[in-house]
């Protein structure tokens, strides 16, 4: 009977083969189970790390924008700073206005100016009138013989109507001071200076009176030149006798 229960528990070589690979088998099911069972699982690991992105995506906005604001404030303070410097140079400036305003008002009046006699210095006491100006009107004086109206202002080399009527009202013209032109005894060179006068004017005058002998009045004289556009100013500067 024990043979019979010996021979019953004996395995051949290839069952024990079996038994032994079958236990490593379920040894190795059992290790695994315990190692998955400690893991965290792939959907909690991707949450995780989901979860971290968002928060530091967030932290990213929140300290731009507490930069942006920073920076916005710093502008408004440096905004502030330049209005108010602005407004202190504003108010300095004011007093000088008002320093300004006084020095013009205490400007003495422009005294009367007698165009025919003045020098360059007292012509520019008139407004508008420097070293320029000043120099051409009495140049022009010289060859004209003095002014009668103060329209011939505008003869003189680069004057204009303005700066004639911002003068008008301070300058006086005295016709007695103009110089007077010997029609019947000047030389040709004499005459021919006059502005008035053209070149065939002076031809005439002096071929009048190497055949004729003197010019005796004004219509006389234009018969002379034999035209009717002679100017009319001229009277003022012949003298026919003397």
């Amino acid at each position: 009977m024990f043979d019979n229960i010996k021979d019953a528990m004996t395995f051949a070589k290839g069952e024990r083969t079996a038994i032994i690979v079958l236990a490593a088998v379920i040894l190795l099911i059992i290790a695994a189970n315990f190692f998955v069972a400690k893991r965290p699982s792939n959907v909690n690991f991707y949450l995780h790390n989901l979860d971290s992105i968002i928060a530091l995506h967030e932290s990213a906005i929140s300290y731009q924008q507490s930069a942006i604001s920073n920076q916005q404030t710093v502008v408004s303070k440096e905004e502030a700073s330049t209005s108010k410097v602005h407004q202190t140079k504003t108010n300095i400036q004011k007093p000088k206005t008002k320093v300004h305003q006084t020095k013009t008002n205490r400007q003495k009046p422009i005294a009367k100016i007698q165009i025919n006699t003045a020098d360059t210095l007292a012509l520019q006491n008139l407004p508008g009138i420097g070293p320029y100006f000043a120099k051409n009107i009495i140049s022009y004086r010289e060859k004209l013989g003095g002014f009668i109206e103060t329209n011939q202002l505008l003869e003189v080399y680069a004057f204009d109507s303005a700066r004639l009527e911002t003068i008008k009202s301070h300058i006086i013209i005295d016709s007695i001071e103009t110089r007077k032109i010997k029609i019947n005894h000047d030389d040709f060179k004499t005459i021919l200076r006059h502005p008035y006068i053209e070149y065939e004017d002076v031809k005439k005058i002096i071929n009048y009176r190497e055949s004729h002998g003197m010019i005796q009045n004004w219509d006389t004289y234009v018969e002379v030149l034999q035209r009717n556009d002679v100017d009319e100013r001229l009277r003022w500067y012949l003298q026919f006798h003397n």
